[in-house]
């Protein structure tokens, strides 16, 4: 297995949900966001990650997934509270999967959200309203991993 195959099962699990789908959720797309048809986008993208040998051929990796939920700005207040519950939403649905993957990525471990970053504004320009409100949540997961030493 590898990160990326992480990151694909925390989108697929984002797009079984009702606020999201291809047109409004991706990894790495922020682009998806200029196409203005939608109010809620989840784009995903790497975050910081650990290796540790535990053994003398296993290691475990600590993977994280950043996921950046954004809620575009319409008025004071409700934006805001559409956004909290988006993220609740997000949170509840996330919380079901501790093996965000099965089968052949069985290798996963512990999937859980472990952080839910501060609200920010997103503005056009320094003086301007905001256009967008963001909240990244971090997905962080662990993987054994048996190496085939070469020496």
């Amino acid at each position: 297995m590898s990160y990326q195959t992480g990151e694909a099962n925390w989108l697929t699990r984002l797009q079984a949900m009702s606020q999201f789908t291809g047109n409004n959720s991706a990894r790495g797309k922020w682009g998806l966001m200029n196409r203005g048809a939608d109010n809620q986008y989840a784009i995903l993208k790497p975050g910081p990650a650990e290796r540790v040998m535990i053994s003398s051929i296993v290691r475990q990796n600590t993977w994280r997934t950043i996921i950046q939920l954004w809620q575009r700005y319409k008025d004071d207040g409700t934006s805001m509270t559409d956004l909290e519950a988006l993220v609740s939403a997000v949170l509840t649905e996330l919380d079901k999967y501790r093996f965000i993957g099965a089968g052949a990525d069985a290798a996963i471990q512990d999937a859980n959200i472990t952080e839910v970053r501060e609200t920010q504004e997103i503005r056009a320009t320094p003086s301007g309203g905001p256009l967008w409100l963001m909240v990244e949540l971090v997905g962080e997961w662990n993987e054994e991993e048996t190496i085939s030493p070469a020496e």
